[in-house]
């Protein structure tokens, strides 16, 4: 018969310190490299698939709408691009202007564009055209701000959002949040239905928001109702108070 030797131990614990140490070791999750490798791969692999969903699901409000809201949202995209167009020309115009050294015409650039700031501010009133769009019913602070995102996406100079008794200008650090009866405008609570006042031009606002998933669909599919008037003499008369020096 052959001999068996004995397993081997490890070397006997001599202290408390040390078996507390031994026990943490053993229960401390060891971490290699190719645990690290695989772990990153699934991090990579969750950004992927969301990406992928999100795009999807863009691709499917795409793929139902209708042929004619496609039409209107290829032709907002067309009327967005010749307005920033414009708006270069303009500047490169300006540029060359003050460039050229026409101290008249350098001061009345600057006006200009005091006054411009002053509408982007909210610290001036303006009356202009534009349009008036009412909300009843159904409305949520999201929604409120996608429809503030599209309106300045179509060139609108100056909003202002009102309920029956206060009215708020809307301005770079404008919030937005629920309510119970309503929405609060950077902190002040407005109760449905609200109307929002904006300034630019007709043709290109109104189809910012009547396109597939905009505001009239958001609005509409809750339930609510949204009418828009346009109007040659639209009144934004709130302002953002200056700071207090």
């Amino acid at each position: 018969m052959g001999m068996h030797s004995a397993p081997r131990r490890g070397r006997p614990v001599r202290t408390a310190a040390e078996a507390r140490f031994r026990l943490k070791r053993s229960l401390t999750p060891q971490r290699n490299g190719t645990q690290v490798m695989i772990t990153v791969l699934f991090i990579l692999l969750g950004f992927t698939l969301t990406a992928a969903i999100t795009g999807s699901a863009n691709d499917a409000v795409l793929a139902n709408a209708r042929q004619s809201d496609l039409v209107g949202l290829l032709d907002d995209l067309a009327q967005r691009e010749a307005r920033l167009d414009s708006e270069n020309t303009r500047l490169e115009a300006a540029r060359e202007t003050l460039l050229g050294g026409d101290e008249y015409a350098a001061l009345n650039e600057a006006k200009r564009r005091a006054d411009a700031l002053g509408v982007l501010a909210g610290t001036e009133t303006i009356i202009g055209s534009g349009i008036t769009i009412t909300i009843a019913g159904n409305l949520t602070a999201t929604t409120l701000l996608d429809a503030m995102q599209e309106l300045r996406d179509a060139g609108a100079s100056a909003i202002q959002i009102s309920d029956r008794g206060l009215s708020v200008r809307v301005v770079g650090n404008t919030w937005f949040a629920d309510s119970a009866s309503g929405v609060t405008v950077s902190g002040t609570a407005l109760q449905v239905p609200i109307t929002i006042s904006v300034i630019g031009d007709p043709t290109v606002l109104r189809p910012a928001i009547e396109i597939p998933g905009g505001l009239v669909d958001t609005v509409g599919s809750g339930g609510g109702e949204v009418t828009i008037e346009e109007s040659q003499n639209v009144d934004i008369s709130a302002i953002v108070p200056l700071p207090k020096s």
